[in-house]
């Protein structure tokens, strides 16, 4: 049926004119005046908007019509009616037939392809007021008829999104602006787009956002400021909290009750990250998080989640054996595996334990009003407002506040793993305290934990202290003595490290590159037998109960030994730690670098900071891909840096949940 007073018309599957320029049946379909395009065909459909320019004597006609109705555009008497009138049909057409068959009333397609946007790409659609549309595609007779390129009219805009030419995973915000004589047809189509946008249910409706006005630069006020239009446009309620202190944040949600947070779709961190602008040493403090946005992370795990501890270490002590030898292992020395006869000192959980352990869980922290973790609708935002963030990266593909909020109105959502940590004793004299903490993105012990120790003692320098107390860190070259057990579950072992050869020189390089696979959008890794609606502990820790599983440890002096959980790239680090690690696999790589000499570790560190390098293909380096591990410590100690925090601990276990927080994000674009 056809508008009434206009020309647009609700279409069936095989309706004409207009038929739908792609595949599925029309919604709507029209004639429009696009802003600096001109006249379009516009149909709505499913899929989104598309559109066709168009030369037609329409865009002569639409501008008579305002002459002769209440814009008086260009009105100025009788005789300048008669010359565009004389225009018009100098420039008529007839009726025309496109190449499929479609007919087209005086009109004369300017291109074969259609311009489009997909719905899920529109995060607004608004009516604007009575408003000049520019027009360039007008024939050159009528220009010199209509004195100029511009006609008013009634006008609704189009809010989305494209990608970045020159980096596909930055997204640009962009309008298209589409006019005509009638108010009543812009007002029905934008009330149907944003009815079909209001059926989008993963589109957030109502956030908490909480923004730290005081770190760095104060950058974060302004990063929200800047952003903040996204969320009014996309009909997104904020309640914003400016924190003022520490773990304000965590305070504020643990106060809150289950049916408190029901009320909200996620929680959104403005922060600015406290990482270095230098080069090498970027990568020590970069692995880590923001105070802010770790806290947001975190919340829901403390207060509102139940789960067993990992596995713990061999009996709390250290072994009988060990006698402080601190060269490097042989080749086949480096990951023992753990004789049968022996299990009962290894880090497994008993069948009974299995068992407790899954009665145990609880995903809600009352009976009534339930919060549940694992739901796919609250989900955690983070806008960065400083130089680098891991999470942001791995989750998004770039470091742009602009592109995270359009994630997040737009509803994207992606799963993260979450590692749980828990120190077991904090010295080598202390009891037995366990004492739990989260990560989601790094943990590293010994050479990352010496360079944010001394930092502290440098605070005064800025930024520049990471450059120097990396300097010195790596200058005093110091190794520590640990014992560590991870569980080898036969995980997709070629597409770690690759097979190394075994040389007489143990610090040569092995230019040998494995197969890698890169997490990004739609990621079949991450997707791979990942049931989201699952509540039990075995769909978190699918391979920590998994058969076939064996428990193997490695013992000697290392100069690191690090955890990450995703990949951990940033600006100076392009590829990150370990270029294929994934969101949701349910696996952190355990990285163990053994003492080797300065100009080793060194070139070490530099492949690090080269995109497509092999941080990893040294004789030197351990990879492990594993879901859970133990360590102690054994002399001499270091601390641990988890998270870009300082964390002191002679003995601790860690395993991971897979997928266990949902982020406003997609993946990064490769």
């Amino acid at each position: 049926m056809e508008g009434e007073g206009n020309d647009c018309a609700f279409m069936g599957e095989d309706s004409h004119p207009g038929a739908p320029l792609h595949g599925n049946s029309s919604i709507l379909s029209s004639t429009f005046f696009l802003d600096h395009v001109g006249e379009v065909s516009l149909v709505f459909n499913s899929d989104g908007l598309f559109w066709e320019p168009i030369n037609s004597p329409n865009a002569s006609a639409m501008v008579e019509g305002e002459v002769d109705g209440d814009c008086g555009c260009y009105s100025n008497g009788n005789k300048r009616k008669h010359s565009l009138r004389k225009g018009i049909l100098q420039l008529s057409a007839l009726e025309m037939k496109r190449p499929d068959g479609s007919i087209c009333f005086g009109i004369k397609s300017r291109s074969k392809a259609a311009s489009e946007i997909k719905l899920s790409d529109i995060y607004a659609v608004e009516l604007s007021h009575h408003g000049p549309i520019h027009i360039t595609n007008l024939p050159h007779a009528t220009e010199h008829l209509l004195f100029g390129n511009d006609i008013k009219l009634y006008r609704f805009i189009v809010h989305g999104f494209i990608r970045s030419k020159n980096q596909l995973s930055q997204w640009i915000p962009t309008t298209y602006t589409f006019g005509h004589k009638d108010f009543r047809v812009c007002e029905m189509w934008v009330n149907k787009l944003n009815a079909f946008l209001d059926r989008d249910v993963g589109r957030p409706r109502n956030l908490l956002v909480f923004v730290n006005p005081k770190s760095g630069k104060r950058n974060g006020c302004k990063t929200w400021e800047a952003v903040g239009p996204i969320f009014s446009r996309a009909k997104v309620e904020t309640k914003v909290i400016l924190t003022k202190r520490a773990g304000q944040a965590l305070d504020v949600m643990s106060s809150m009750t289950n049916k408190e947070l029901n009320n909200y779709d996620g929680v959104v961190a403005v922060f600015l990250a406290k990482t270095s602008q230098s080069s090498k040493y970027q990568l020590l403090k970069a692995h880590g998080t923001n105070d802010i946005d770790k806290k947001v992370v975190e919340f829901p795990l403390f207060c509102r989640f139940k789960a067993p501890n990992p596995p713990t270490p061999s009996d709390f002590v250290h072994p009988a054996d060990d006698n402080g030898d601190s060269s490097v292992l042989k080749e086949n020395e480096r990951a023992q595996e753990i004789p049968e006869q022996c299990e009962d000192k290894i880090p497994f959980i008993s069948s009974e334990d299995q068992s407790a352990a899954k009665a145990s869980y609880n995903i809600s922290g009352e009976t009534d009003d339930e919060f549940h973790i694992l739901n796919q609708r609250f989900r955690i935002g983070i806008i960065p407002a400083g130089s680098t963030d891991a999470i942001v990266m791995c989750t998004t593909g770039t470091r742009d506040a602009v592109t995270s909020a359009l994630h997040i109105v737009l509803g994207k959502r992606v799963r993260l793993d979450i590692a749980q940590i828990v120190r077991w004793k904090a010295t080598p004299r202390s009891e037995i305290q366990p004492y739990m903490r989260y990560t989601a993105s790094f943990a590293g012990y010994g050479f990352y934990g010496d360079v944010i120790t001394e930092s502290e003692n440098y605070r005064w320098m800025g930024p520049k202290r990471y450059d120097y107390a990396g300097t010195m860190v790596f200058l005093k070259h110091r190794s520590y003595e640990a014992e560590i057990a991870y569980l080898d579950v036969g995980s997709d072992e070629p597409n770690l490290t690759s097979k190394r050869r075994h040389e007489d020189n143990m610090s040569e390089l092995n230019t040998q590159k494995s197969e890698r696979r890169v997490c990004c959008v739609d990621c079949k890794i991450c997707n791979e037998n990942s049931d989201p609606t699952s509540t039990g502990i075995s769909s978190l820790t699918p391979h920590l109960y998994s058969e076939g599983g064996k428990w193997k440890k490695s013992k000697g002096r290392f100069l690191s030994v690090g955890a990450a959980l995703i990949s951990c790239r940033n600006d100076k680090a392009p590829d990150g730690l370990v270029v294929d690690a994934h969101l949701s696999d349910g696996f952190l790589h355990l990285i163990l670098i053994r003492e080797c000499p300065h100009a080793s570790y060194l070139r070490h560190l530099i492949q690090l900071t080269k995109s497509g390098g092999s941080p990893l293909n040294f004789q030197f380096v351990e990879h492990h891909k594993t879901p859970t591990f133990t360590f102690t410590s054994m002399g001499k100690e270091s601390v641990w840096n988890l998270d870009g925090e300082i964390f002191e601990a002679h003995q601790l276990s860690a395993q991971v949940f897979r997928g266990l927080v949902c982020l406003f994000a997609s993946g990064p674009q490769v």
